[in-house]
């Protein structure tokens, strides 16, 4: 985790929050889903709502994915109620989101928790993770450098919109189960598991 954000070396405010799942990454966790990935891309193992614009894979799969516009995640956010904002801090009776990104397109999101009490975010394939600041986990603007970039836009929706469309019950259960887990993990002293990270774009 660390070698993937450098920053996170000198904090002492961030922690694992849930087990490593494959089954889920960043923008699906930022929209409060955990049953599968969200993407804009044309490719049956990601989801994305119908309607939208999408990137279309390259014929060669040796070659990366065309860069992703950060509009395509406003507009998919836009479905759940999100509209860009340029405040990135906490505001009572709103939930945020923001969208990382580096030269090429793309990269990350994290949601805020609610009551404003850090970000989530969910690294590729590794855990959960919480950290205060949004730039605890930016980092080099260049593609080849292996990290998210900066934050590139902000979006909000009001706490109403989210309990309309069901993510304040699901990131309340998501917060009951991790906890689960973290107590079963501390009671049975178990570690960690640590693995090198790749990039997830």
């Amino acid at each position: 985790m660390l070698r993937a954000f450098p920053r996170l070396k000198k904090k002492r405010d961030w922690r694992l929050c849930s087990p490593r799942s494959d089954t889920y990454q960043c923008v699906a966790w930022a929209a409060c889903r955990t049953d599968d990935k969200w993407w804009p891309l044309h490719h049956p193992h990601f989801y994305w709502p119908p309607g939208l614009p999408r990137i279309t894979p390259l014929p060669n799969p040796w070659l990366p994915l065309p860069p992703t516009p950060v509009s395509y995640l406003v507009q998919g956010f836009a479905t759940l109620g999100y509209k860009p904002c340029s405040c990135r801090e906490f505001e009572l009776w709103y939930q945020k989101v923001a969208i990382y990104a580096n030269d090429y397109g793309a990269t990350h999101m994290a949601r805020q928790r609610f009551l404003g009490r850090g970000w989530i975010s969910k690294p590729g394939e590794l855990e959960d993770i919480i950290h205060k600041d949004l730039g605890d986990i930016e980092g080099d603007m260049a593609p080849n450098a292996g990290t998210y970039g900066e934050v590139n836009q902000v979006l909000k929706r009001s706490w109403g919109c989210a309990i309309k469309n069901g993510c304040f019950p699901r990131c309340l259960g998501h917060e009951l189960k991790f906890a689960l887990f973290r107590a079963w993990w501390c009671l049975l002293k178990l570690k960690w598991k640590r693995i090198p990270y790749t990039a997830a774009w």
